[in-house]
């Protein structure tokens, strides 16, 4: 069976048996993968991904984003939810208040990493956020990376969807509160 995407923790610089470099590891390790940025042993390599991932942040971002994602052969499913912390939730406020209208092109496989911050926010049900989300489902839903190559093009209509969701979600009372 192939793998499961170029975007996986067997290509990430966060795994330890890549010694810091992106892309396919030059020596073979028989050493288990290892997330430095999570501190988790990662059992199936090729088969695993988070938004860390240098095809989802080229600018080689230390702070956990979003859950873990594993692909057991029905498509990627949660594996390990995100860690929460006052400053991954920092973190997050930041990237979120950075998103603009018109997408940048990444990988297009998997979910694209600013659907991934706006979901988390709406995970933590965080308040803090919710001026950025206002913003972001204001965007043109047609706004995109103008890319003519159809595979890379996008639109902003999936994330303005997300961010009127989250809002909802954070401002619904929550259940037994």
């Amino acid at each position: 069976m192939p793998n499961g995407g170029s975007d996986c923790c067997g290509t990430c610089w966060f795994n330890r048996n890549n010694k810091g470099e992106a892309g396919h590891p030059k020596t073979g390790s028989a050493e288990p993968a290892y997330c430095e940025i999570r501190g988790i042993q990662i059992k199936a390599a090729f088969y695993t991904y988070c938004a860390n991932h240098p095809k989802r942040s080229p600018q080689r971002d230390p702070v956990p984003i979003g859950p873990i994602l594993v692909d057991e052969g029905r498509g990627r499913e949660r594996w390990k939810p995100s860690p929460d912390t006052e400053i991954i939730r920092r973190h997050l406020l930041d990237l979120v208040a950075q998103i603009e209208e018109a997408p940048k092109v990444e990988y297009p496989i998997g979910s694209y990493r600013d659907e991934v911050v706006v979901r988390q926010l709406g995970e933590f049900r965080e308040q803090r956020a919710l001026s950025a989300l206002e913003r972001i489902a204001a965007f043109d839903p047609a706004a995109s990376t103008g890319d003519k190559n159809e595979f890379m093009r996008r639109t902003r209509e999936s994330l303005v969807k997300t961010a009127r969701a989250v809002m909802a979600k954070i401002r619904e009372p929550e259940h037994g509160a």
